[in-house]
């Protein structure tokens, strides 16, 4: 009697668990919606987000132990994958999209079907949470890096171990295989990049240079090169020999925001340090530091053409740089307080600045002169964006909002109101249909772009 009232309460838990479930899932994602809102992406913390091979499904990784699934353009729930009971710290689709692999607090690597939904395998072993999890280019392995400062190998087929990669002293915080699957790399707390055979399953070269913990990896597409993040600099590995190219050093103090140029071939790093600084990516090293600015740098953007370089400060000024001749060519002031975000028209001969005064500032790029200034935002402006067409500039702002601008008229013609906390991204589709926006209430919100999206 006593073993089948067990039963019983157990089949009865997971019956509420998975009413309850479907409920919540409900209400994160479809019911009690601001107005114009399309979906809430986000149910607990975000950790990560990614896009199935083929663009059509985002897989978004939660610390209520769930991937929950939507459609990519729509924003529209499809389903969740439930079974972890931690955070989900990793999430990656298989080459072919029909596979997602997890990894977890709970110290587990999870493989789920997309199609049915459901579980394929737990893959036990690490001792230790598990904060990335990748599928090798031909979707045969899957590898995963631990706190339990171990890397591992897995057979997708036979859901078995194939081994166990130990030498990091700390946690591993990223894993990837490079184009070919030939070689995985893993960078660690332990202030090291580690580079293993995957045919021999044996370490070829221990990375070291980085001065703290490396947080993450990434090799270049012909998989010759491979970049590491950490301790405030960027290093760039030469694969085939495991030698240190070069590190973009040179700033003295934290770097806040970090641009490339329209060809790729150049960055640009704003810093605490009050200098704007531009870098070779081929060479690795620092073409000019841009001095005038007498606060921190908070934001940086390059023109469409990228022959200008905007940077807005928090020594309240918008400026102006000319590429070629590696000079300020001016000094935009009316900001009566930190530029947090600078973003330039399509064309390239507008600038729109928001700033922490609650404005949004649009410019005149040739005269440096100030053309419209948007009021509305209740607190400080976080982010702004142009559509696509030039017509329309999005802003988002710590008041929890986000409002559109007709550029032309200056009229604020919409305000999305439904995040419970600062908005700090705002962006337009390509097709300038859509607006998405971050907050940092953990989630994401899609809107649709109409005359009756919202009122003012």
């Amino acid at each position: 009697m006593k073993t089948t009232w067990i039963t019983a309460l157990v089949l009865l838990s997971v019956f509420i668990f998975v009413y309850v479930s479907d409920i919540v899932a409900q209400e994160h994602t479809t019911l009690h919606l601001p107005e114009g809102a399309i979906a809430r992406l986000g149910k607990g913390d975000i950790k990560e987000v990614t896009y199935s091979p083929d663009g059509s499904l985002l897989a978004v990784a939660s610390t209520l132990g769930i991937v929950w699934l939507y459609d990519a353009d729509t924003g529209a729930d499809h389903g969740f994958l439930a079974g972890h009971t931690d955070s989900v710290e990793s999430v990656s689709f298989s080459p072919d999209g029909m596979t997602i692999v997890s990894g977890g607090r709970d110290d587990t690597v999870r493989l789920w079907d997309i199609n049915t939904r459901t579980e394929i395998a737990k893959l036990t072993g690490h001792t230790g949470s598990v904060k990335s999890a990748s599928f090798s280019p031909g979707g045969t392995m899957i590898v995963s890096g631990s706190a339990d400062t171990t890397v591992r190998l897995w057979d997708i087929n036979t859901h078995t171990e194939i081994a166990m990669l130990t030498g990091h002293i700390g946690s591993v915080n990223g894993v990837s295989f490079n184009l070919n699957g030939t070689i995985i790399a893993s960078c660690s707390e332990d202030k090291t990049v580690r580079l293993w055979d995957v045919k021999t399953k044996t370490e070829i070269t221990k990375l070291v240079g980085h001065e703290s913990e490396v947080r993450s990896l990434g090799f270049s597409p012909d998989g010759t090169i491979l970049a590491s993040g950490g301790d405030g600099k960027v290093r760039l590995w030469d694969v085939n020999t495991g030698t240190e190219i070069a590190q973009l050093t040179g700033h003295t103090d934290s770097i806040l925001s970090v641009s490339f140029s329209p060809d790729g071939n150049t960055i640009t790093t704003g810093s605490t340090d009050n200098t704007v600084r531009l870098w070779d990516i081929n060479t690795g090293t620092e073409i000019i530091k841009l001095t005038g600015h007498t606060d921190s740098i908070l934001s940086v953007s390059f023109s469409p053409d990228g022959e200008t370089l905007a940077t807005g400060g928090a020594d309240h000024t918008v400026r102006l740089w000319d590429i070629n001749a590696m000079r300020q060519k001016s000094r935009l002031t009316g900001h009566n307080s930190s530029v947090n975000s600078v973003s330039f028209s399509p064309g390239g001969g507008s600038l729109a600045s928001g700033g922490e005064d609650k404005t949004v500032r649009l410019w005149d790029v040739n005269t440096g002169r100030q053309k419209t200034l948007f009021t509305g935002h209740t607190d400080s402006v976080s982010s702004v964006s142009f559509s696509p067409d030039g017509e329309t500039l999005v802003s988002g702002s710590e008041d929890n909002t986000v409002r559109l601008w007709d550029v032309n008229t200056g009229i604020h013609t919409a305000m999305f109101t439904g995040h419970i906390n600062a908005v700090h991204s705002v962006s337009f589709s390509p097709d300038g249909t859509t607006v998405v926006s971050g907050s940092r209430d953990g989630r994401l919100l899609l809107w649709h772009i109409t005359p009756t999206t919202a009122t003012k």
